[in-house]
């Protein structure tokens, strides 16, 4: 299953018009209706995959992926937000969240000035009240349990007073450090505050610049979250043009490259993402695993047979592969190493697998 990145923000902030410019391409949109949400799948923009494709003229090129979900979160109750269980009904499955807010126009969608700050703020306080809300009904369940002489979850009732302390105190559960045990605990719980977020600046073309967006920079960098200027309706124009257009209306308004690239590319770090390479006559293709996966987990993504009858990882990284131009100069310059099981694959690395059939 993909990993997904939930795109979420307040009425009218504009994240689906965000979605609709991550997803378009010069052949239309590329995303499809799952329930009640939208997810599209996007290509990972790579200079190292980019250039082994050229070094090699593969028949087929595959670059890594993220896929984006337009979540379609229900009308929040009139000054009240959404309620903890529509909360996580729509949002459960998500990995990691952009948060989207309005840095344009005149009127949000209470009519008031649009403050980007605030509607972060407003969003974050609601994620918290979820968790906040879950974390409550278990203690309570776990303390009746208890004075019926019902024992064994205790150290789970530890582990979610330390969740309601920071909770209390406005913080995320993300920022809280947890044993392996502790983690194990709390997992089925699926906390939102637990997912990595950062946050999307809706500007104006007259905003592409961030002017103006200190306050919201100074709020997101209260919570450690990423801020990425973000103009919908203009990343929307340029992802539909082709290569030769694209450069000639990004020369034109001074741009040096889409911010949809960065979103991307931004979104692939925050899921804690990186890729490794095959690299050959029949395809050049990135392998999207975890930071900190072994060579023969690694390995598995290609084919599951290969992890089963895993010997050694023949491995040299991108940039002496491009500079050298084969694998045999690589060699001869001891850059090709040969890894075993329990090497961690590194980004960037270009793998040709050796195993037992």
């Amino acid at each position: 299953m993909p990993l997904m990145l939930y795109l979420i923000g307040a009425p009218r902030a504009g994240k689906t018009a965000v979605f609709d410019a991550l997803t378009n391409t010069p052949q239309g949109p590329h995303c499809f209706v799952k329930g009640a949400h939208r997810l599209g799948t996007v290509k990972v923009p790579d200079v190292r995959l980019e250039g082994l494709r050229d070094l090699f003229q593969p028949k087929k090129f595959t670059p890594a992926e993220v896929t984006f979900v337009d979540v379609a979160l229900p009308p929040p109750t009139a000054g009240q937000g959404n309620s903890f269980s529509q909360l996580n009904a729509f949002l459960g499955d998500a990995d990691a969240f952009a948060i989207v807010v309005q840095a344009f126009g005149e009127m949000d969608y209470q009519g008031q000035t649009p403050d980007p700050a605030k509607q972060l703020e407003s969003l974050l306080l609601e994620l918290i009240v979820a968790d906040m809300e879950k974390v409550e009904k278990r203690i309570e369940k776990i303390d009746q349990e208890l004075k019926r002489g019902i024992k064994g979850n205790e150290a789970e009732r530890v582990v979610l007073a330390r969740c309601k302390e920071q909770l209390d105190a406005g913080k995320a559960l993300r920022d809280l450090e947890f044993s392996a045990e502790d983690e194990k605990r709390i997992s089925s719980f699926r906390f939102l505050t637990q997912r990595r977020a950062l946050v999307i600046a809706n500007v104006g073309e007259g905003g592409l610049d961030g002017k103006g967006l200190d306050p919201l920079r100074a709020a997101a960098a209260a919570h450690q979250l990423e801020v990425l200027v973000f103009c919908a309706p203009l990343e929307a124009e340029i992802a539909t043009l082709d290569a030769e257009a694209q450069a000639s209306f990004l020369k034109d308004y001074g741009i040096a490259e889409p911010a949809r690239v960065r979103l991307v590319q931004a979104a692939y770090r925050l899921l804690e993402l990186i890729s490794f390479f095959t690299v050959g006559p029949d395809e050049v293709r990135a392998w999207t695993i975890r930071r900190g996966t072994l060579a023969p987990q690694a390995a598995g993504k290609v084919h599951s047979d290969i992890e089963r009858g895993f010997i050694r990882a023949e491995t040299v990284a991108w940039e002496p592969l491009l500079r050298l131009k084969s694998h045999a100069a690589c060699r001869e310059q001891a850059l090709l190493r040969l890894e075993g099981k329990q090497y961690i694959v590194q980004d960037g690395d270009v793998i040709d697998f050796r195993f037992n059939a």
